[in-house]
């Protein structure tokens, strides 16, 4: 069998459907240390003007052989050019793959800090770990949906004091519809 049909609080969620996302994900997606690579490739030309493996383990705190195969993924997978005297430079693919990245990343923070009134390091460790994971078209959607929350129009302004205020109590997972299967709170100390 290819998918598990599960019915939880009267929602069927197709097994299948997931397993799809993440072939597809891991057949055409880089690794979060992949990522790490480029953006360190892309700090290190912006600081000193060029990038070497050595620069790049010295910057990530890694192994050169661990960068050496992660470079070597990365420029047959044409994200990174190295030149003959083994300089990398990030190619147009690779440049926007860290553009992309690092407005994910910038909004993700702000949805963090403002929505959810982490500090700014705890947004940014967090928006370290999701940054990658983002569609394009949610990308999209969280800038729509920040330009709106910071807009201060008075119907956001009377939103954002409301959820100020807020304070969910999960009682059980039989009356809850954020929990549904297991309560999330037990689990993290509320």
């Amino acid at each position: 069998i290819d998918y598990i049909l599960l019915n939880v609080s009267n929602k069927c969620y197709m097994g299948i459907i997931m397993k799809d996302v993440w072939k597809k994900f891991e057949q055409t997606e880089l690794t979060h240390s992949s990522i790490h690579h480029l953006l360190a490739i892309n700090s290190l030309l912006k600081e000193h003007g060029y990038s070497r493996s050595v620069d790049i383990a010295h910057h990530l705190n890694i192994s050169r052989s661990s960068v050496s195969i992660t470079v070597t993924k990365l420029r047959d997978k044409g994200f990174v050019k190295e030149d003959k005297n083994r300089f990398l430079n990030l190619s147009k693919k690779g440049e926007e793959l860290v553009n992309s990245v690092l407005s994910k990343r910038r909004i993700v923070e702000q949805f963090f800090r403002e929505v959810l009134d982490l500090s700014s390091q705890e947004a940014e460790v967090e928006a370290c770990k999701v940054e990658h994971l983002l569609s394009e078209p949610t990308g999209k959607k969280l800038i729509g949906f920040m330009g709106y929350f910071l807009s201060g129009q008075p119907d956001v302004v009377k939103f954002r004091k409301g959820l100020e205020a807020f304070n969910y109590v999960c009682t059980s997972t039989k009356e809850c519809e954020v929990c549904e299967l297991d309560c999330f709170f037990k689990h993290n100390g509320r």
